[in-house]
């Protein structure tokens, strides 16, 4: 069984009673979730749930979920049967088949969160990308440009999409790569020049594409 951490008692925000699936007196199950719903996966967990008749089949059902976190049952002959469940967050979605978390935990994508980073990518090579992230989300946020996708493949690199533009940042996500694209991105906005696509592949600098 999954564990939950401790803090995780003292944060509950919502609280669904789904009746008479648990036992034959009629008795509920109450299911405590840490935080709001997000998740499509959630909303049919509490339809679901509904047919299942033990605490094992509860147990045996909430380990297969893989967007859950974490969870805890209490059982009690006399009282209901309570639920504890910590969902875990999207941060990206990949390759439009699946969220993944921040430890790169993947489950299934529901369409929703249309927020989030899209990354299209080998699996071997988000790690890559975790470890840029901050560096590259940093010289765009100086110029509120917001990453929508990520996308790497070996015969053209890295590039970012952002709302009107694509920044092809090549083979290499390194320092060098970081200044670059600041320094391209300053030069662009003081010159207020409009480009559709920044590409640091060279060099000796960058080339800005005003086409389509």
């Amino acid at each position: 069984m999954k564990v939950p951490r401790l803090k995780f008692y003292h944060c509950w925000i919502l609280l669904f009673t789904v009746a008479g699936c648990n036992k034959s007196d009629g008795q509920h199950i109450v299911i405590n979730f840490e935080n709001r719903l997000t998740l499509k996966k959630e909303v049919d967990m509490i339809q679901n749930i509904q047919s299942l008749l033990s605490s094992q089949q509860i147990q045996i059902y909430l380990q297969d979920q893989l967007w859950i976190e974490t969870f805890l049952i209490k059982s009690s002959f006399f009282k209901p049967t309570e639920v504890f469940i910590q969902s875990k967050k999207p941060k990206y979605v990949w390759r439009k088949k699946f969220y993944m978390d921040h430890k790169l935990s993947k489950f299934l994508y529901d369409g929703q969160h249309s927020h989030l980073i899209h990354l299209d990518m080998p699996i071997e090579s988000l790690y890559s990308w975790i470890e840029a992230e901050d560096e590259v989300t940093l010289a765009l946020d100086q110029f509120d440009l917001v990453i929508e996708e990520v996308n790497f493949n070996p015969a053209g690199g890295w590039h970012l999409i952002t709302k009107n533009l694509r920044i092809n940042l090549g083979d290499d996500l390194s320092t060098q790569t970081y200044q670059k694209l600041s320094l391209t991105l300053k030069y662009m906005f003081e010159n207020n020049l409009t480009p559709s696509i920044i590409d640091l592949r060279y060099k000796a600098g960058a080339a800005l594409n005003y086409g389509k």
